[in-house]
């Protein structure tokens, strides 16, 4: 048995006792991810909503002074690696994909940020 499952058996008399916070904590991760689905589904409806609430959010047009579909592809070819790479000084490498995590301490693929330019 899954030691959290034997943990929350203890604690809670049934599944649907289980706190929703304390549930969504002790899920497993998605593959590749930080959270288990039902987090992950809570994380993604919060971003959706802000987003599509947010008339002033980059990528929503038909508004005063939305970007251009042309603007919006430029804007699209950017990272946060760009990012980081662009505004440091010490930085010379980096992951294309930054906020990923490495994967049991397998090597990731590094460029160097000259290739940014």
């Amino acid at each position: 048995m899954d030691r959290s499952i034997e943990i929350l058996s203890n604690v809670y008399k049934t599944v649907d006792d289980i706190d929703f916070f304390v549930g969504g904590m002790s899920e497993k991760p998605v593959s590749g991810g930080l959270l288990g689905w039902t987090f992950l589904c809570v994380v993604g409806d919060q971003f959706a909503r802000l987003k599509k609430g947010d008339r002033y959010f980059y990528d929503l047009g038909g508004q005063p002074g939305s970007f251009s579909e042309a603007q919006l592809l430029e804007i699209r070819k950017s990272s946060w690696a760009r990012v980081i790479c662009d505004n440091t000084d010490t930085i010379r490498a980096i992951q294309p994909l930054a906020f990923q995590l490495p994967n049991n301490g397998l090597a990731v693929n590094i460029i160097q940020c000259l290739k940014f330019t």
